[in-house]
């Protein structure tokens, strides 16, 4: 469930993560490879993140997704 409370706990971690990286959504989508949208609508929740998006997120961000695991 895109909307659940470990999902909303997900979300709030990549913002985070993104904004500990000094990395501002556009720049992180440009190191994606993606529209600032993808990044916008990820961290507002109306677009779902597979698993290894996840760990692109993480690679993008130069954080192991290890430990951003640990703090969701």
């Amino acid at each position: 469930m895109i909307y659940g409370r470990r999902y909303e706990a997900v979300r709030r971690v990549l913002r985070k993560v993104r904004r500990e990286a000094g990395l501002t959504q556009v720049q992180l989508a440009e190191k994606l490879g993606k529209g600032q949208s993808y990044v916008s609508k990820v961290e507002r929740g109306e677009q779902y993140l597979d698993v290894l998006e996840f760990v692109e997120w993480c690679e993008a961000c130069s954080t192991p997704s290890d430990k951003v695991i640990k703090k969701i």
